[in-house]
């Protein structure tokens, strides 16, 4: 599937389009593909020649399965596997290797890596209709069997419980974060740069909302002042965010205009009946 179009192209169409049954339709320069060919990562392997630690801090596993080359596709919590994805990651590791015959002599030498939150209904029913086969590696690595290259794919939910990975948990379904991964989470919004970046991104109201939810109550109230505190809520909801000191000078007749749930959520605060 070259990319060079010749005259002997032009004439090809031209017979097609005349002399083709009726029931088929002929098109030309088609893109293949609605998004772009772009895969989210590729890691390639170097010489450590400089005596650096060489350490892996996160998917700690993940790094000794790798050959020269490695295409890695990210499915988020926000934006999980499809029907299909592990078609198009096919499709990008055989483009690659057509395009680095220097790089990657063997089919060997490159491999996908998947990395989702967790393992889907529609990811295990591609797998079986494409006749993959998963083998346990352990703590949350499988490896897909039976493909023209190798594939591993990596369960966020696990792999970070399993290596007591805490940063990595931002990426994973959980949502009691350690002080750890909110500082690191907050130290890369820190960098002007990266801040204008990330926020023109898919997502970034996720990544914000997350963090946010991780953090204490008190923590993210006291950035905001009382009026804005309650702002958005109802009249009822705004007497429940009252201290229960205030709640107790409030007259019977008073607490007998608000609703039962409310009144209910009232006593059991202060006790009165």
């Amino acid at each position: 599937m070259g990319t060079l179009r010749t005259a002997w192209h032009v004439i090809l169409f031209a017979l097609l389009v005349q002399r083709a049954p009726h029931r088929f339709e002929v098109l030309r320069e088609v893109s293949l593909s609605s998004e772009p060919l772009r895969a989210d990562f590729i890691l390639l392997l170097r010489a450590l020649a400089d005596g650096s630690d060489d350490t892996a801090g996160t998917l700690k596993k993940l790094w000794s399965l790798l050959p020269k080359a490695a295409l890695v596709e990210f499915k988020s919590v926000g934006r999980p596997y499809r029907a299909r994805n592990l078609d198009r990651l096919w499709a990008y590791l055989h483009l690659y290797y057509v395009d680095q015959p220097e790089r990657l002599e063997k089919h060997a030498d490159l491999c996908g890596v998947l990395v989702v939150a967790a393992r889907t209904p529609s990811l295990d029913a591609d797998a079986k209709a494409l006749g993959l086969e998963w083998k346990d590696l352990d703590g949350g690595y499988w490896e897909l069997t039976h493909g023209p290259f190798a594939l591993y794919v990596a369960e966020i939910d696990v792999v970070a419980d399993a290596e007591r990975d805490e940063v990595l948990q931002l990426l994973g379904h959980a949502d009691n974060y350690t002080a750890l991964a909110r500082r690191w989470l907050s130290e890369q919004f820190g960098g002007e740069e990266m801040a204008m970046h990330i926020s023109e991104l898919e997502g970034y109201d996720e990544v914000v909302q997350k963090f946010v939810e991780s953090l204490p109550p008190e923590r993210v109230l006291a950035a905001y002042k009382p009026e804005q505190r309650l702002a958005g809520l109802s009249p009822e909801q705004a007497v429940l965010a009252l201290p229960d000191e205030v709640l107790r000078g409030f007259s019977q007749e008073y607490l007998a205009t608000l609703s039962e749930p409310t009144r209910a959520a009232i006593r059991a605060r202060i006790g009165r009946h």
